[in-house]
């Protein structure tokens, strides 16, 4: 069995209060794009679930795990590590989508926000999704604008979800922010739209832990990008282009970058 898992952007990312639970109150633009980790999957005669490839995972072993599964698995990393792309999530929900069996949705929506936040966005195969919660509530958005084009430029080293969220602040206007990003989802229709609502309030964050990623978002904007942030909790930044030939072109011109589209 090969299971593709695509990367996400967050197009927008609004940050409330602590919750009970510990986790911050989310609001979230979720794009899938075409950048993927591919996932081999082999019965494992032995019954101990092995992955090669990439032995740092956790997320795959815990979604086979809480399946009741065990499998030889050859995960292909293509998605930069740790970079705020959401690859271990969308391993792990290519895992649970494949192996679902007879599963009740609900049951399965819940093993995939035990994993973590962004796995039920990927969960759904949605291209486009709004989070709330802590992410983890998703309304899937199947007409959200599809031909513009992005241009991502990963960090060469990772940065931890954790230490973001502990370098930050919740915004104090909220639920104001909220109500934008709610009433703007609905009426985008043209590239510049989408620019528009483009926002991470983990952005200032990231920026403090890793002083170099400004520069990689100078390079976006000296390259036309119509909007450019850092996505998720970092380190990795993108651009927003009007189409993917202004994408391919602006990449070719910053070290390390890459061109993707929505999927």
């Amino acid at each position: 069995m090969i299971l593709r898992a695509p990367a996400k952007v967050n197009l927008c990312l609004r940050v409330g209060p602590l919750r009970s639970d510990g986790y911050h109150r989310l609001t979230t633009l979720f794009q899938a794009i075409d950048c993927y980790d591919e996932l081999e999957l082999e019965l494992e005669p032995a019954g101990e679930t092995v992955v090669e490839g990439f032995p740092q995972d956790t997320l795959v072993r815990g979604a086979l795990a809480a399946l009741g599964e065990t499998r030889r698995v050859r995960l292909h990393k293509r998605i930069p590590v740790a970079a705020g792309l959401g690859g271990g999530s969308s391993d792990a929900a290519a895992v649970l989508r494949a192996l679902r069996g007879e599963r009740d949705p609900n049951e399965l929506h819940a093993i995939a926000r035990d994993l973590g936040a962004d796995v039920p966005f990927f969960l759904t195969g949605a291209e486009t999704g709004f989070g709330t919660g802590r992410g983890d509530r998703i309304q899937p958005l199947p007409d959200f604008p599809r031909g513009h084009a992005f241009v991502l430029v990963p960090a060469e080293k990772g940065l931890a979800t954790a230490d973001v969220f502990a370098a930050s602040a919740p915004n104090p206007i909220f639920r104001a922010v909220e109500g934008d990003l709610v009433r703007a989802m609905h009426t985008v229709r043209r590239v510049q739209d989408v620019a528009a609502l483009m926002a991470n309030d983990l952005e200032p964050a990231v920026l403090a832990l890793r002083p170099d990623v400004g520069a990689a978002l100078a390079a976006l904007r000296r390259e036309g990008a119509l909007a450019q942030i850092v996505t998720g909790s970092g380190p990795t930044a993108f651009g927003l282009f009007p189409h993917r030939a202004a994408a391919e072109a602006a990449a070719a011109r910053i070290t390390g970058a890459f061109a993707a589209s929505p999927v």
